[in-house]
């Protein structure tokens, strides 16, 4: 009889310790449940409702153009935004290299651009276009005060690359490859074709480049010519071979 009264204990305690688990894993999941309803209802509440949309960083664009680009739609739950995909729409602008977008606080998003800088003018067949450092095409401006590039043919639209136009690239690759003094007395690169480039210097001189490659041996060549010459009067210096420059007098 004492066994059976043990044996009977010993199977309510285990009853009672099922039912502890059970209640607590029950009031466990109630927890649960009841913060992700929560958490629902307050990512669907007007709580989290985008505001405003700031930016910073623009100089030639407009904020309503970075705006637009973004695509944050206002009123929408600012826990459900991209960010990374409006920073990439906004990067497809021709004008901007870099463009960070974040959370400021549960009802604004920043958005700080960094825009590209125009570092060549561009003309062809009647247009004209500015050019940065990368080789982006950016908008179309006359650019004033900016080295010119001068093509036969249009150049290509703003947001391309100027690799899409040889002629275009080419000078291009020859402006970033000229040394700092050289490229500040260039003010005119008449592109003809992918190797037909000329260069006139700020004093009149022309230099036939034509291709941009072996550009450290050309500008040696080149500023030996300039050195040798000096006040001498020439019309052009043909560098194309830099280890046999040819000078032509007016």
């Amino acid at each position: 009889m004492v066994i059976d009264e043990r044996i009977a204990e010993r199977r309510r305690e285990v009853r009672q310790q099922r039912r502890r688990v059970r209640l607590r894993r029950t009031l466990l999941a109630l927890i649960v449940l009841s913060a992700a309803g929560g958490l629902i209802a307050v990512e669907r509440s007007a709580l989290v409702g985008l505001e405003e949309v700031t930016v910073a960083g623009t100089e030639r664009l407009s904020e309503s153009e970075v705006r637009d680009a973004a695509g944050l739609e206002l009123g929408r739950s600012t826990l459900r935004l991209s960010l990374a995909e409006a920073e990439r729409r906004v990067e497809d602008l021709a004008l901007v290299r870099s463009a960070d977008a974040r959370r400021t606080d549960p009802l604004t998003v920043s958005i700080t651009v960094v825009e590209r800088e125009p570092s060549l003018a561009v003309v062809g067949d009647g247009e004209q276009r500015v050019v940065d450092r990368d080789g982006i095409v950016l908008l179309d401006d006359a650019g004033d005060g900016l080295p010119l590039i001068e093509l036969t043919e249009a150049p290509p639209a703003p947001g391309a690359d100027v690799g899409e136009d040889p002629a275009l690239a080419n000078a291009h690759r020859a402006w970033r490859g000229l040394s700092g003094p050289l490229r500040g007395e260039v003010v005119r690169y008449v592109a003809a074709g992918a190797d037909e480039l000329e260069l006139e210097l700020r004093t009149g001189e022309r230099v036939r480049f034509g291709r941009a490659d072996r550009i450290d041996e050309k500008v040696r060549a080149l500023g030996a010519v300039l050195e040798d010459v000096g006040d001498a009067p020439v019309e052009v210096i043909d560098v194309r071979a830099p280890g046999a420059p040819v000078v032509v007098g007016p």
